[in-house]
């Protein structure tokens, strides 16, 4: 049975080559596979973890770049930032005389402007999305050149969707670029819309992009458990798997690791093709043995679930044991 899954598991990995559009930066050709016998090790590390190493993997200070364990807020962006608008990657070591050119020339903010976008940002902290939405969009007309109109356009974005208007949020969030420190979230956006349109494959698609574009950024882990949760949806086991594998690989310090863990769990539980109901209660298993000393299980809102989980396929599957 182990054989039959890994090799389902490469032929998943396979399948899913990233293949992002270019946005004038340069993303990863290839992610790092995760091969069949990294993948054994660490399904088996999963199921074999001493207390010793349960301690090591306590959660670690965010990274500098700026990556955070905390789970995102529906995968958008932090406050906006007034007159602050950054390139996602900005080179490292860039000179100070570059710096102050870029200062120099950047478009300059003007009070009304300032307040305009933090009015609209205070109406939709407040529920009020149909103010909200009318602050911003005077920003637009009033500065369609402004250093501000983007993130007026990310946040429109995002009280539409509080609207449930989909479409009308995805042409907001298309319209932010590269340069905006906003586009990391708006692509991660765009993905959360096509999802809840109910489109699988546009979904995972712009996923698949946060992950490949900003692979150390904070919307990464949950990019990949996101892409992870539609493939078992649509019964792709393979697939499902293997972002589960690279979170837990690659993101281990992350606050998701909790979900990555509970969803190889019902991977090998529910995937017509991988099922193995004895290696899905071994991750569950796990999973409350890890909650003992891993604040990031111990307080996981999935614990219930996984005591609920476990114990329904115990009774239904092993309670013959003694």
């Amino acid at each position: 049975m182990k054989r039959y899954i890994i090799a389902a598991l490469c032929a998943g990995i396979a399948a899913i080559g990233l293949q992002p559009r270019a946005w004038g930066q340069a993303p990863r050709t290839e992610p790092a596979v995760v091969d069949d016998r990294q993948t054994e090790d660490i399904i088996n590390t999963i199921l074999t973890e001493s207390p010793e190493e349960k301690a090591a993997d306590t959660k670690k200070q965010p990274a500098a770049d700026g990556a955070s364990g905390a789970k995102p807020d529906s995968g958008t962006a932090a406050d906006s930032t007034a007159g602050k608008l950054k390139s996602p990657d900005n080179a490292a070591g860039a000179t100070r005389k570059s710096a102050d050119i870029k200062e120099e020339t950047a478009p300059k903010v003007s009070t009304e402007e300032d307040v305009l976008l933090r009015t609209g940002i205070d109406f939709y902290k407040n529920g009020l999305y149909e103010s909200s939405l009318r602050k911003f969009q005077e920003l637009g007309e009033k500065f369609p050149k402004g250093a501000l109109k983007e993130s007026a356009g990310f946040w429109a974005g995002k009280v539409l969707v509080k609207l449930y208007r989909y479409d009308d949020a995805i042409k907001e969030f298309s319209a932010v670029t590269p340069e905006s420190g906003d586009f990391q979230s708006a692509l991660f956006s765009i993905g959360e819309c096509y999802q809840m349109k109910g489109d699988r494959i546009a979904s995972i698609e712009y996923y698949q992009k946060v992950y490949a574009l900003f692979p150390s950024r904070d919307l990464a882990d949950k990019a990949l458990l996101n892409i992870g949760k539609l493939y078992l949806d649509q019964q792709r086991g393979a697939q499902a798997l293997d972002s589960a594998v690279r979170l837990v690989k690659e993101y281990k310090d992350r606050d998701t690791v909790d979900d990555a863990y509970y969803l190889m769990g019902k991977i090998y539980e529910k995937d017509p093709r991988l099922k193995d109901v004895e290696t899905a209660r071994q991750i569950y298993r796990q999973f409350l043995k890890k909650s003992e000393t891993d604040p990031r299980f111990g307080s996981s809102p999935l614990k219930k679930r996984v005591m609920e989980d476990l114990a329904r396929i115990e009774k239904m599957y092993f309670k013959m044991e003694k």
